[in-house]
């Protein structure tokens, strides 16, 4: 297949920004937008040619839409209507001319005619040094060595022309929409448009990036791996992002070598690429690897100084290799960065316990705090295990008893019911008690010189029996202490969980109290507006009343639409008053006169009068329909004066047992069998129509 260049002249098209303004509606729906084109006597284009559409003419000349030639429709294929043109491909239009063939282009990706992809742009630039850009003919072939460049540049300018809102690309549209796709959870709808996209750009390398993300979210590991590889196939040396995301798979399956080497390749791509340099740092991590674990995790520092994991893991790092002092520095940095980070207090915990800090206190707060941080967010085990170590924290903290020499506790150990020369006793002093000469002090120098002195069994034996006297003291005092301080954490640990408790409860009234605010401001403003209503609708009412009748006004007057007027004012008056929202729509043809609304009922009111001098109603055939079906319909008569008038409310079933109706006419008039209806004004709290 080839690339061909249609021309497109604005004097001979004067439609063409109308084509351009429906291509923009079309491609925006993910659709391709048709175009018939002269092509001039050319006859050798084949369906599946690229396109493009070059402006010429006046100013601005240059490139404005994109396509592929299709096959027409069949009923317009050149090729079928005559055996002269059999040779010809399904492209070819029946509306062609001899010298002046059409063919069918379907566009997808266009600009305004206005903001083309300019030739004199392209003649700037070194790579189209020497290419012939301005037209031989309609539908001439574009050298393939500069496609590729051509297609590039034109990709920049329609994703350009996008964020201006002056143009759009179906590329761009698939992709956007696999994009969607994926972060609102439908991998499966985002791999077919990626798929849609590489149809029409085999070479879109950010839909075999999208893909991958896809099969990712399917958890299939391989086929994503196989994606991030085409994509890096295409342009290794600006396949930072497709190495990066091949090296987290391999990272996730556990292949540590696979995934080291295309983090430092995405980093040899992008030396300051800070995530690249964090995955690269855990793969060392994992890989035991902690000193060059460290370094990357000081570099990603560098390029992100926020990022509080990198300080974390750094510290670990430092934890494992006992490098206490530099993990305490990264751990409190850590949660300086985010207080939330509850691995950061456990691990500093940790290491405040160790012998060569000591610090019993810190350790025991951070710890505390750290139980506290995983139980709020939901990791009961590590808060177990956590509480775990603070309880064995406490014991070995305790203060111990203070021996009155390194001899006393080697007496102690000696078994008083042997006879033991004063030789076998210096024997039998322990080596972990020994000391060297430059860290013995004072007191302890002089015992070791006594302990060398002949003594008898009966003073041995009676220092034994002291020290053994003072050890059972001690282990006594220990066991009571020990007693006590467990029962102090757990007062702690209880007085911790009651405080929290009273903060919730707290922060719980406060919101309550708020709402409640809320409600008591909104309900006054809903008594005021009830109470604009009302006035309202007084003075509606008065007007009216003033304007209309002067007197007592009997309904029985000979104009019948007034009396219905008249009725449909009382019947409006009566439901404003009850706080009911009133809409006419007796022009609408719906068969009532008003629809009322109040919360979520709803009625469909249709208004009566009675006159004096005739005991019945004209009823339309639309009403007695919406009486039969309708379970909202309400039929409302109205008698009396205007003055004073009369209501009666009658809902779809009463219609027929208190009325006969001339089937007609559709006239309603009472039974004389029927009880005289007694007319009141009655409240509108009804049951709602059964059906």
């Amino acid at each position: 297949m080839v690339t061909r260049i249609f021309l497109c002249n604005e004097q001979t098209e004067p439609e063409i920004r109308d084509f351009i303004r429906e291509a923009i509606a079309d491609i925006a729906e993910g659709e391709q937008y048709i175009v018939t084109w002269n092509c001039g006597n050319i006859q050798t284009l084949r369906v599946g040619d690229r396109a493009y559409f070059k402006r010429i003419g006046s100013a601005n000349q240059g490139y404005f839409a994109s396509g592929t030639v299709v096959p027409a429709d069949r009923e317009y294929q050149l090729k079928l209507r005559s055996a002269r043109y059999r040779e010809l491909s399904e492209a070819y239009d029946i509306d062609s001319q001899a010298n002046n063939f059409r063919v069918w282009v379907a566009w997808d990706a266009c600009v305004t005619f206005d903001e083309p992809l300019r030739t004199d742009y392209l003649r700037q630039l070194p790579h189209f040094q020497g290419m012939p850009l301005e037209p031989q003919t309609d539908a001439g072939v574009f050298r393939e060595e500069y496609v590729r460049m051509l297609d590039r540049e034109w990709e920049k300018q329609t994703q350009k022309a996008f964020r201006a809102g002056k143009g759009i690309s179906l590329i761009d549209v698939y992709y956007r929409w696999g994009l969607e796709d994926i972060q609102q959870g439908f991998p499966q709808d985002a791999l077919e448009s990626f798929r849609q996209a590489l149809k029409l750009n085999p070479n879109f390398i950010k839909a075999y990036l999208g893909l991958g993300d896809a099969h990712v979210s399917l958890r299939e590991y391989a086929k994503a791996v196989g994606d991030y590889g085409k994509a890096i196939s295409m342009k290794p040396d600006k396949a930072r992002l497709a190495y990066f995301k091949r090296g987290e798979i391999n990272f996730l399956l556990g292949q540590f070598q696979q995934a080291l080497a295309d983090f430092q390749a995405s980093i040899a791509i992008d030396p300051n690429f800070a995530d690249a340099h964090m995955s690269l740092a855990n793969t060392y991590f994992k890989l035991k690897s902690y000193e060059q674990a460290i370094a990357c995790y000081s570099r990603t520092m560098e390029l992100n100084p926020n990022l509080d994991l990198a300080v974390f893991r750094r510290g670990r790092s430092h934890y494992i290799l006992k490098e206490f002092p530099k993990a305490l520095r990264d751990f409190s940095y850590a949660i300086e960065l985010q207080p939330s980070n509850v691995d950061a207090y456990y691990y500093r915990g940790l290491t405040y316990a160790q012998p060569d800090i000591a610090d019993e206190t810190l350790a025991g707060d951070d710890l505390r705090k750290a139980i506290v941080l995983y139980q709020t967010q939901g990791k009961p085990d590590k808060a177990k295990k956590a509480k775990e170590i603070l309880e064995t924290l406490a014991i070995d903290s305790l203060p111990k008893a203070k021996p009155r020499s390194s001899y006393a506790i080697a007496a102690a150990a000696i078994d008083t019911t042997r006879d033991t020369s004063p030789e076998e006793i210096v024997a039998e002093v322990p080596l972990a008690m020994s000391t060297s000469t430059d860290d013995r002090d004072e007191e302890s120098s002089d015992l070791i010189i006594m302990a060398t002195e002949p003594i008898s069994n009966e003073v041995a034996i009676s220092d034994a029996a002291v020290a053994i006297s003072d050890a059972a003291v001690a282990i006594s005092n220990a066991e009571a202490a020990i007693s006590d301080l467990t029962d102090v954490i757990e007062k702690i640990v209880e007085v911790e969980k009651i405080v929290e408790k009273i903060v919730e409860v707290e922060k719980i009234v406060e919101v309550e109290k708020i709402i409640e605010v809320e409600k008591i401001v909104e309900v006054e403003k809903f008594v005021e507006v009830e109470r604009v209503v009302d006035r309202v609708v007084e003075k509606f009412i008065d007007r009216v009343v003033e304007r209309v009748i002067e007197k007592p006004i009997p309904f029985s007057i000979e104009d019948p639409s007034t009396a219905e007027k008249l009725a449909m004012i009382s019947v409006m008056a009566q439901y404003m008053r009850d706080g009911w929202m009133v809409r006419s729509v007796d022009k609408s043809q719906v068969g009532f006169d008003l629809e009322c609304t109040k919360d979520d009922v709803c009625e469909a009111v249709v208004i009566k009068s009675f006159t004096s001098d005739r005991d019945s109603f004209a009823i339309s055939a639309i009403e007695i329909e919406n009486a039969r079906s309708n379970k909202d319909f309400v039929l409302w008569v109205v008698s009396g004066s205007a003055e004073s008038p009369e209501l009666r409310c009658l809902r779809g079933r009463e219609l027929f047992e208190q009325f006969d109706l001339d089937p007609l006419a559709f006239a309603a008039k009472v039974r004389q069998a029927a009880v005289q209806l007694e007319f009141a004004p009655v409240s509108l709290e009804m049951p709602q129509f059964e059906q």
